[in-house]
């Protein structure tokens, strides 16, 4: 691009590439309804004591300039010809022996993506449920600061994007499948980095009022191992967007974006 485009036309270019994820948020809430979320029963799950949090993530007000203005009205108009109001098919915030915290000390965003990418995938199915998993993603859910939607939605953002493809949680149906096999996942070589369209959407002056907001670049090595077959080791990579957490101060994950798996 030439030097001389103005910061207008360089958020033009920039703001779809961010828009992307809310898309593939409001898609996963509507598929959500439409199939289960797991067979599990809720034996073991540390449920959230309330419906809503009485914990409430960091905001900040930006000032309102013309670049703000102009990618808040895109987020906005992405949302305003549908509501999702699926969110009360998957489980409500809560973690297990299977799926616990995260450790407190993970208090960076790139130390808490590298904690939360490591639960995430290091996978027993024999010795755990999607529910559980799906649980807790939910208590590790960021709210979506880029749009005005229900708060009950808005607890259930990145349980419904791991629900669908593409995506790390196998379906209900493969995770049955995956367990009588006995299989396991673990992941290595992690490694983080600002994703470029983060970096290129700040660039254009834009300010998110989720002052812990951020998208990362995660890769890595998962190794799959099966009861019957030799391991087989698998380079994966997706965009991890980051937030304020619904549930609890810090750091949470408000969804998975490009899942790939080679």
């Amino acid at each position: 691009m030439g030097a001389g485009r103005s910061a207008r036309a360089k958020l033009l270019l920039a703001a779809p590439l961010l828009v992307v994820f809310v898309i593939v948020v409001l898609l996963a809430l509507r598929l959500a309804s439409q199939s289960p979320v797991g067979g599990a029963s809720e034996v073991g799950l540390a449920k959230a004591a309330t419906a809503l949090p009485l914990y409430h993530p960091l905001r900040v007000r930006p000032p309102q300039t013309a670049i703000e203005q102009t990618v808040n009205q895109g987020f906005a108009q992405t949302w305003r010809a549908e509501s999702a109001s699926s969110a009360s098919m998957l489980p409500e915030a809560a973690t297990s022996a299977a799926f616990p915290p995260i450790d407190a000390t993970a208090s960076s965003p790139t130390s808490y993506a590298l904690a939360f990418t490591q639960e995430l995938l290091d996978l027993d199915f024999a010795t755990s449920t999607r529910e559980e998993l799906l649980a807790w993603a939910s208590y590790n859910n960021a709210p979506n600061s880029l749009v005005t939607m229900p708060a009950a939605v808005n607890l259930k953002v990145l349980p419904a994007a791991l629900s669908m493809n593409p995506t790390p949680v196998p379906t209900s149906l493969q995770w049955r499948s995956l367990a009588a096999s006995r299989t396991t996942w673990r992941v290595s070589g992690l490694v983080t980095s600002v994703s470029p369209e983060w970096t290129q959407l700040l660039s254009t002056g834009w300010m998110p009022v989720d002052p812990l907001m951020a998208m990362y670049d995660v890769s890595g090595t998962l190794t799959v191992t099966t009861s019957v077959h030799v391991p087989e080791v698998k380079s994966i990579f997706f965009v991890l967007t980051l937030g304020g957490a619904s549930w609890h101060p810090g750091y949470g994950a408000v969804v998975v974006n490009d899942w790939t798996v080679n």
